[in-house]
């Protein structure tokens, strides 16, 4: 078995939190052992937080559209 579907497997198999916070320590670690600083990896979690923000502010407008749309129909 692969490394990847054993990480599937344990990930699909455990509470969202731990696995979040194995996933976090995964990650940091391959980083770190890639030659990317901590200033590189705060950049990294930066850029991560702008993009999750404009895709929840991207669904929000989906969102308010098609309640929009069901109050125009409805």
């Amino acid at each position: 078995m692969s490394r990847r579907s054993n990480l599937d497997i344990i990930l699909k198999n455990m509470d969202t939190e731990k696995a979040t916070k194995i996933l976090a320590k995964s990650l940091y670690k391959e980083l770190v052992n890639n030659g990317f600083t901590n200033r590189d990896i705060i950049n990294f979690s930066k850029e991560m937080l702008e993009h999750m923000a404009s895709e929840m502010r991207k669904q929000a407008g989906v969102d308010a559209s098609r309640k929009k749309d069901r109050l125009l129909i409805g």
